[in-house]
């Protein structure tokens, strides 16, 4: 189990996460898309979504629905307003962790996730926080980089980056099996596919799909 990050006592590295989240937002969308235009903009009524950043989904949103940012980093609250505002989100944020929600028990109609698990704590806490939420029937929306095959020449390189980038970027870890963690989790349904990130660097490596209540 992953140490949590205390944000507010590391506010430069939070500050140097919001920034780098915002200006990669444009690349990864361009990847990801129609997949979050399918899924996101087709979701209705009130919905969480756990760790959105600086606002790279806010674009897909629907109108009328209702949003619970959950976001730990104070440093991405601004550029989060900023992003809903544009797009006409109605957002409310709370200063949580996925770990444990504020939201009543099948309360949601839908959760969306982006590039959260590989920095949560204890990614089968905040799964099982997810299906406690969902109204049953509900839809869990998730992107992930994973960790590369086991025994490949990019999972030793993983292993090495894992350490100065977990630093840098408070608390991703970049070889988590994190597909197996979700198929476990418990949900009726889960429906994925493994997606290769170009150009990727060292986290080429992605699983996209959705998990239902």
């Amino acid at each position: 189990m992953a140490e949590a990050i205390d944000f507010t006592a590391q506010p430069r590295r939070g500050r140097f996460e919001a920034w780098l989240l915002d200006a990669t937002a444009k690349g990864s969308n361009a990847q990801h898309g129609r997949r979050k235009q399918e899924v996101i903009g087709a979701m209705e009524g009130t919905l969480v979504e756990i760790g959105p950043g600086a606002g790279a989904n806010m674009p897909y949103y629907r109108d009328g629905v209702h949003v619970i940012g959950i976001e730990p980093n104070p440093a991405m609250h601004e550029r989060l307003r900023s992003h809903a505002e544009a797009n006409g989100v109605d957002l409310e944020i709370r200063m949580l962790r996925g770990e444990h929600l504020d939201v009543d028990d099948a309360s949601v109609d839908g959760v969306v996730g982006t590039l959260v698990l590989c920095g949560v704590t204890d990614q089968r806490q905040v799964l099982r926080e997810i299906r406690r939420v969902l109204r049953p029937g509900g839809t869990y929306f998730f992107i992930e980089h994973v960790g590369a095959r086991p025994g490949s020449t990019m999972r030793r390189i993983q292993k090495v980056l894992n350490r100065p980038h977990r630093w840098l970027l408070n608390g991703c870890e970049v070889h988590r099996d994190t597909a197996a963690v979700i198929e476990s989790a418990g949900f009726a349904a889960v429906e994925l596919e493994h997606t290769v990130m170009k150009p990727g660097l060292y986290l080429p490596d992605f699983i996209i799909g959705t998990a239902t209540r």
